[in-house]
């Protein structure tokens, strides 16, 4: 077959072709290659030519002298159309293979800035690019590769245009991509770290315990993972929701504690890991308030269970009604906390501790995400600041609450009411040009997606 394919579109065998300007997305001398199987040839006289070819920034003089050729039935074709042709026909497997045997790593790079490639043979190319240990934005070479990387597959260069220009933009294409090839590629880039001084709770830091976390990464990347033993990338495999039981039965034998609790934190565990689980104080804490209930295993936690575990267990989300008021029955205090702020939590007991008129009661309750509406209205006419807060934070509050808590002018509610995507996008534009609320606001999901919209994207 050779290097190329053949274009059924534009028919070149056996031409004389004469190129005037010059193209993006093919190099010159690629061409050549192509039109030299084809039997043509690249010529030198305009006048000789039977297919010109017309590229970007064509001299000015030339210009009349194609118009009068066109006239006598010379072919001119556009370079855009030649180049589109050219890349969706390219022999993509005898590109491979000479790249690998030449390690042209400048012609990899030029094919790597094609945009008219498919995303699968922009990452076959990808696979064959070295970075030479260099750091991924630390030479010209590999910082042009990344930035193109970034314009593919990164969404976030919608609203942010510079952001394929910073090496954080590879990190956000690893979150979000969803091709199992590109991450594969990215795990074995050279190591890039955030800064790890506001990272959210078991957010990823480097590009590697990215790839480990995507659900999307290959089982072939995930077991190379594990070969590595790193325990932080190993932590965030254990977080990943995709990794099947025998990546999880690797990950338990390790035996490592950061490690089994991410495994419990995703919920990424067989029945048979429970009782080791449960042999360790600090694994058993974060069973009791993460793991999935049936009755059966709230049955084995809660049989002779004391008093700081049923804490524990009584913050876990997923206990039903009748669980709830099983733990009620403790009338432990910290326990009817978490309880009361369950959205499985009846409205029964819910009156039932309001008329206690408890503060902290109170407050709990006000974070509760399932409350009747008439509830929501009366914790705000108490007039109690913290439930106040608690209201604003809320995001099942209704918007009536919400307007009237934007009214207080209070600081603080202010900020919170800033974070929660149910505040009206109104009262949020009212903030937006408050210097100390704008960075809060930009975090907003839903002003964002208003924002997005408003400029028509």
């Amino acid at each position: 077959m050779g290097y190329y394919a053949f274009m059924e579109n534009i028919q070149l065998e056996n031409q004389n072709i004469f190129f005037a300007g010059r193209g993006d997305k093919i190099d010159k001398s690629e061409l050549e290659k192509y039109l030299i199987q084809k039997g043509s040839v690249l010529i030198n006289s305009i006048n000789e030519a039977t297919i010109i070819i017309q590229g970007k920034f064509t001299p000015i003089h030339l210009e009349d002298t194609i118009y009068d050729l066109s006239k006598k039935q010379v072919q001119i074709i556009q370079i855009e159309k030649l180049e589109e042709e050219f890349s969706s026909n390219l022999d993509i497997d005898s590109i491979l293979m000479a790249i690998k045997i030449s390690k042209d790593n400048e012609r990899l790079i030029k094919l790597l800035n094609n945009n008219f490639f498919s995303d699968d043979n922009f990452v076959k190319l990808l696979k064959l690019y070295d970075f030479k240990s260099d750091d991924i934005y630390d030479s010209d070479d590999n910082r042009d590769v990344c930035t193109k990387i970034v314009e593919r597959f990164c969404s976030l260069i919608e609203t942010n245009h510079n952001i394929q220009y910073a090496p954080i933009g590879v990190y956000y294409t690893a979150l979000e991509t969803t091709n199992p090839n590109l991450l594969d590629v990215i795990y074995n880039m050279p190591e890039y770290s955030i800064s790890a001084k506001n990272a959210q709770e078991d957010q990823p830091i480097s590009l590697k315990e990215v790839v480990a976390l995507n659900p999307n990464t290959s089982k072939t990347t995930q077991n190379q993972i594990l070969r590595n033993s790193k325990v932080n990338e190993l932590k965030f495999l254990a977080l990943n929701e995709s990794i099947n039981l025998m990546i999880q039965q690797k990950l338990f034998e390790k035996n490592i504690e950061e490690i089994s609790l991410s495994l419990i934190k995703a919920n990424n565990y067989d029945d048979s890991f429970i009782d080791r689980f449960l042999n360790n104080q600090n694994l058993k804490k974060e069973f009791l308030k993460k793991a999935n209930l049936t009755q059966e295993l709230f049955d084995k936690l809660y049989k002779d269970i004391d008093d700081i575990n049923t804490i524990y267990l009584s913050s876990n989300l997923s206990l039903d009604e009748e669980m709830i008021n099983k733990l009620f029955e403790r009338n432990i205090d910290n326990v009817n906390i978490n309880l009361l702020k369950n959205a499985n939590c009846s409205k029964e007991k819910i009156e039932e501790f309001l008329k206690l008129q408890d503060k902290i009661y109170n407050i709990s309750i006000a974070h509760n995400a399932k409350l009747p509406s008439q509830l929501y209205l009366y914790l705000f006419s108490l007039d109690d600041y913290d439930v106040n807060l608690s209201l604003a934070q809320n995001i099942s509050t209704p918007k009536e609450v919400l307007k009237n808590l934007s009214t207080l002018n209070d600081k603080y509610i202010n900020e919170t009411l800033c974070a929660n995507i149910s505040t009206p996008i109104n009262i949020l534009l009212q903030y937006q040009y408050d210097g100390g609320l704008k960075n809060i606001i930009s975090n907003n999901e839903s002003f964002r997606e208003f924002t997005r919209k408003m400029v028509g994207m």
